[in-house]
């Protein structure tokens, strides 16, 4: 098993390449880009000013065709560049879940949103069967009185082994 077979996609179905509707629902064929304003968009004046959540589901895939990826720890190993913004992550067990706009909270069941910063405390996901997959919903925290930054980015790290 290689690195490579661990691959970050989209939701929101099979043809969705559009992060904005990574949403939940079905994985998608398309792999998430690794900068977080290719999975978010960028802060407009309105949202800076007043603050907001955002969400979106990820899924993990194992994308080898006969090896498990065991003991998969999610972190967010470097948090955003901005001081104005974070990102927190929580796993989603059932990986079902859908939400209606970016906004609203992923609810049934509720899940423990966290920002670990090391393998440590990561969130342990478990075992990725070959070809599985598991979810990861990740929340853009824009602070009220956000300040303009090109550019924000930020580091999430899937660990795991092999057979």
């Amino acid at each position: 098993m290689q690195t490579t077979d661990i691959i970050i996609r989209l939701t929101g179905g099979a043809g969705n390449s559009d992060p904005n509707a990574s949403l939940g629902g079905v994985t998608s064929n398309t792999a998430a880009a690794e900068n977080l304003h290719s999975l978010f968009d960028y802060v407009n004046p309105t949202e800076a000013e007043t603050g907001e959540s955002e969400y979106r589901a990820i899924d993990i895939k194992n994308a080898h065709a006969t090896e498990t990826y065991y003991g998969a720890i999610v972190y967010i190993s470097t948090q955003t560049t901005s001081a104005n913004t974070s990102i927190a992550i929580a796993y989603d067990a059932t990986g079902t879940q859908t939400i209606a706009t970016e906004n609203d909270a992923p609810s049934a069941p509720a899940l423990s949103f966290t920002a670990p910063a090391d393998r440590v405390n990561g969130i342990l996901v478990g075992d990725i069967a070959a070809a599985g997959t598991k979810r990861i919903w990740v929340k853009r925290i824009v602070d009220t009185g956000a300040l303009k930054l090109a550019g924000d980015a930020c580091q999430l790290t899937i660990e795991g082994g092999g057979v």
